[in-house]
């Protein structure tokens, strides 16, 4: 397929290439997040019954998947520089789907621990995906809308995924009359949702081998020049080490010097996009998301792209990469990662476990014994409120409260989403549902507002563009492994202390969180453009107001 560009010189919004690879992004969060409205049961049912360490068996399947994707993520990542984005974006589902169906029909805890790893090593899409978008998309002004599809779609799919899993396990149990005990749905409980992922996985490959085209300007080129190369004109191979800007790939790879196409190849360290949470927590601080579904820049960075399209020369860096400033970010990012990804394991273990006080007394040790049904309903909830609030609430809040300060008080208020938990026993059932919706909103306040303003101010803190990508590797290999540990680690404190003590342990890290703010070094952002992909809108902020009335300018929202 050769590159095309049309008459007026400048390349189309690529919407349909995007859809199809939208379509193939939305299956892989239905499949993760099915299972975590009924890990907790599953486990208890493959053990036989009543197992005191449930808690921590369920937190070590969630995050088996996440560690087996973290150790060959770099492999499949290069594989597809070798020989295309296509064929390995279709293994990585292929590999989803087989994960599943096993899951499904897993008889005991051991299968279905190999199924969630075998998921994990034949799926490297989160660092392919991404490089296709960057591929896909030529012009400037066409990225904020390109890289908000991704989150935005894992998240909806994501929604799906809970409410599907919470509806559709122990089906011979809910819907007897469709499902007998004695049929196949009876004795696998768990494998009609798989199965509907597997349907849904299946399409999006089929419509991914028909209408998916090649992004790799390497495969590209290769099957555009083979006459060409047969003729002895073969492109030069040559590695270009001398320019360095904030598209540097972490990894580097050979680029081939013919017509001027840029791959970018991003795969940090250790990746966690197999864990099932409300939204995305993927990041690159070199891109202008910053982990959310709108565009962030500085006005510095906004005027650059507004005055020259031009490819700009930045000269190498040679002073320290990590300064304290990063240093102390990265560790405040960490500590929310874990308690963040510990709340996101710890609700459905805590729904579903029977109480062990009467109904109406205070039980800080047994759970509020929900069905999977209302865990299914819960999390997906869970799911359409982080997607509300980053859609909506968040470019809205950092432009009234700012960038430093939205920081400082998301942190501060953070452990009081984790107090209001073990105490929900002692209410009235009617006042429970409540107390849970709560919780769910106050964790996906903070956890949405802090993320992407700890990410900002990291980049604000970087003193050059040419060391973004190690700035960025540091940053997302901290958080993924914080959230690959959280889950275990979190049900072995639900298993030895009870609800109580493992929602406590989540508010301890919080709290460490703000003692930690006294070593985080103030980081003035002024003024920061963010383009609301979902609005449509574009609303600039700026943290020193009076200073900008007093040339005129100020705060100012303007339709795009």
């Amino acid at each position: 397929m050769a590159l095309q560009t049309p008459a007026n010189g400048t390349p189309p919004f690529p919407l349909k290439q995007l859809t199809i690879l939208a379509i193939c992004r939305f299956s892989e969060p239905i499949a993760f997040n099915s299972i975590l409205a009924y890990t907790y049961v599953m486990v208890k049912d493959l053990n036989g019954g009543e197992d005191k360490d449930t808690a921590f068996y369920a937190g070590l399947l969630v995050s088996a998947y996440a560690v087996a994707e973290a150790l060959t993520a770099m492999g499949w990542g290069a594989l597809s520089d070798r020989y295309g984005r296509k064929p390995i974006v279709l293994i990585g589902l292929g590999g989803v789907a087989i994960s599943s169906l096993i899951f499904g029909l897993a008889e005991t805890y051991w299968v279905a621990l190999l199924a969630r790893f075998i998921g994990g090593a034949l799926n490297g899409n989160v660092a392919v995906m991404q490089t296709m978008v960057a591929e896909m998309v030529k012009v400037p002004e066409h990225e904020p809308a390109a890289y908000a599809s991704q989150p935005f779609v894992w998240t909806l799919g994501g929604i799906i995924g809970s409410a599907m899993g919470g509806f559709l396990a122990q089906p011979a149990t809910f819907y007897p009359s469709l499902f007998p005990a004695d049929g196949l749905f009876g004795r696998y409980p768990y494998l009609l949702p798989n199965l509907v992922s597997v349907v849904v996985i299946v399409i999006a490959i089929i419509q991914g081998i028909i209408f998916l085209e090649e992004t790799n300007p390497r495969s590209i080129l290769f099957h555009s020049t083979t006459k060409e190369a047969a003729d002895g004109e073969v492109a030069v191979i040559e590695d270009d080490d001398d320019r360095v800007d904030e598209r540097t790939p972490l990894t580097r790879c050979q680029q081939l010097r013919g017509p001027r196409i840029s791959a970018v190849g991003e795969r940090p360290a250790i990746l966690e996009e197999g864990l099932p949470v409300a939204v995305g927590q993927n990041f690159d601080i070199r891109r202008t998301s910053f982990g959310t579904v709108h565009s962030i820049q500085f006005t510095s960075e906004a005027q650059a792209n507004t005055a020259s399209t031009q490819a700009t020369i930045v000269e190498e860096y040679t002073g320290p990469t990590f300064n304290f400033t990063i240093i102390m970010l990265t560790i405040a990012l960490v500590l929310v990662a874990y308690h963040q990804m510990g709340f996101a394991t710890l609700l459905p273990t805590h729904l579903l476990d029977a109480p062990a006080a009467p109904p109406g007394h205070l039980d800080l040790i047994g759970g509020l014994g929900y069905t999977v049904h209302d865990v299914g309903i819960y999390l997906a909830v869970n799911g359409v409120l982080g997607l509300l609030i980053q859609g909506l609430i968040f470019p809205v809040f950092v432009d009234r409260v700012g960038v430093w300060h939205s920081f400082i008080w998301m942190v501060i208020l953070y452990p009081t989403c984790y107090v209001v938990l073990p105490f929900l026993g002692a209410l009235p059932a009617s006042l429970q549902s409540s107390g849970i919706y709560l919780a769910m909103v106050l964790q996906s306040f903070f956890g949405i507002i802090v993320t992407p303003t700890a990410l900002i101010l990291l980049k604000n803190a970087t003193p050059s563009p040419t060391i973004l990508g190690r700035v960025n590797g540091l940053a997302m290999s901290g958080c993924c492994l914080a959230r690959t540990i959280s889950p275990p680690l979190a049900g072995i404190i639900y298993a030895a202390g009870g609800s109580a003590a493992a929602w406590f342990s989540c508010g301890a890290v919080a709290v460490l969180g703000i003692l930690q703010l006294f070593w985080v070094p103030r980081e003035h952002v002024h003024d920061v453009v963010v383009d609301n992909a979902l609005l449509r809108k574009t609303i600039s902020h700026s943290e020193d107001r009076n200073r900008n009335v007093e040339h005129g300018g100020g705060n100012s929202v303007q339709e795009i």
